[in-house]
């Protein structure tokens, strides 16, 4: 009882169809935290630089909800919620690589060359930049 061609065809069809829906909406979830992320950076700047620093407490919006806090409390909170809207957005982000590459190897496309990159961080670049005086 083995496949038809057929059949064998609609299964990778269909298999290539979910993962393409994946990146889809995959990509509009990185759009959408991409916005929260720059309201959260532009709400940060707007309470570090533009209001008066004798106010103890400041509007903010969590949630439908419009709430007056404290000014430091309120700092911490966007602080906080910017660094895991980032960790949000590595994570979708990673996936969306593996992702990408699993649709092209189901197309039998070869994946795509550095995708896999990563960036060198601050103890990694200070290294390089010790040893090559270019930089």
């Amino acid at each position: 009882m083995s496949k038809t061609d057929e059949e064998k065809t609609v299964e990778i069809i269909k298999s290539t169809e979910e993962v393409a829906d994946k990146i889809l909406m995959n990509k509009q979830e990185l759009v959408e935290l991409d916005k929260r992320r720059q309201q959260t950076r532009e709400a940060i700047r707007e309470l570090e630089k533009h209001t008066a620093k004798d106010e103890k407490k400041v509007w903010i919006t969590v949630g439908s909800m419009l709430v007056k806090m404290e000014r430091e409390k309120a700092l911490k909170l966007l602080k906080n919620d910017q660094m895991q809207i980032e960790r949000e957005i590595n994570i979708i982000t990673s996936d969306q690589k593996i992702l990408v590459n699993k649709h092209r190897d189901l197309e039998h496309f070869s994946p795509y060359t550095g995708t896999q990159l990563k960036a060198l961080d601050s103890k990694e670049f200070a290294a390089l930049k010790a040893n090559l005086p270019l930089l």
